[in-house]
């Protein structure tokens, strides 16, 4: 983080905490515990700290991070650091709440959030799924994707278009299978019914069948790419800036790579529906998160399609 950054962060605790003692809209502790690589993936410290900080401290929680490496036991970390403190609300990460009743069937006096979790999870009041509706903003920038092909080619619309469009996925995706319907039947509706290509990515990814990948999709004349692989995402745009060619990505803005070779992001905002779930104490069902589109550097954004976007 920042030193200006760490500033502001250190100020508005000492804020909040002498509001809270004076005002006694005290809420108890917020745990907020990652995994890598999701953590970096979004930005890390200098994205997400700030933002859940003033969350947490705007809704009467004091936070605490605890952010898990990849060679740790992420659910024994997790167990330990509820055992050790006692916590009123903690929000987990996506590889965390694959399995909540792990955790929240022994900490019944924790409300955790499941960021990415289990849509439901029966017999388990405590544990709450974060869900970010994605589809809609898939489809729009389907949509995008293909106008800004036909505008390249002077207006002109055909489904042959398509093909210059391309879903690089993995066999996990972060993602799910609705997202990249969406995403395709936004093309088909730009480009009188052609659909992008699809390349499926076996797991584990590396760095080499990333670029070769790319590359060979780039040799059959694909300009913008769907990522849709996660923390390997990054990989992609780093490929595709020797390559040639643009993306479409997740939550790219917050970790703010390569910014070149995006064409549009579509953002989930983590410190908004963390928000919903602090500011609805008691509650319990599933948190929908809100979601937009950022635009990148790489190519225009055709004008039907800003329009529609600024409204997200």
């Amino acid at each position: 983080m920042h030193c200006q950054e760490l500033k502001k962060v250190c100020r508005a605790a000492l804020l909040a905490v002498a509001t809270l003692l004076v005002c006694g809209c005290w809420n108890g502790r917020l745990l907020v515990a990652a995994e890598q690589p999701w953590w970096v993936s979004r930005g890390g410290d200098s994205a997400l700290v700030w933002p859940l900080t003033k969350t947490a401290l705007t809704n009467g929680f004091l936070p605490r991070f605890l952010v898990i490496g990849a060679q740790e036991d992420a659910p024994a970390t997790l167990r330990r650091e509820l055992a050790a403190h006692r916590y009123a609300a903690a929000v987990v990460s996506p590889l965390l709440s694959q399995d909540p009743r792990g955790y929240a069937s022994s900490f019944a006096a924790t409300r955790f959030l499941l960021v990415d979790g289990p849509p439901t999870v029966p017999g388990q009041p405590n544990a709450i799924p974060l869900v970010f509706d994605r589809a809609s903003s898939f489809r729009l920038a389907g949509v995008a994707a293909g106008l800004s092909i036909a505008d390249e080619a002077g207006g002109a619309v055909t489904s042959a278009f398509a093909s210059r469009i391309a879903v690089l996925t993995s066999a996990h995706p972060p993602g799910t299978t609705a997202e990249v319907i969406a995403f395709t039947a936004g093309v088909a509706q730009a480009l009188d019914g052609g659909q992008p290509t699809i390349r499926t990515l076996p797991d584990p990814i590396d760095r080499n069948a990333v670029r070769l990948a790319i590359e060979g999709m780039r040799k059959d004349r694909a300009e913008i790419f769907l990522l849709f692989m996660g923390a390997a995402d990054s990989w992609s745009l780093e490929t595709l800036r020797n390559a040639g060619g643009c993306a479409i990505v997740s939550d790219w803005s917050a970790s703010d790579s390569f910014p070149g070779q995006v064409f549009l992001s579509i953002e989930t905002d983590l410190a908004g529906g963390v928000a919903l779930f602090l500011s609805n104490k008691g509650k319990s069902g599933v948190v929908n998160g809100p979601v937009r589109i950022a635009p990148g550097g790489a190519r225009s954004v055709p004008a039907q399609v800003l329009s529609q976007m600024r409204v997200r």
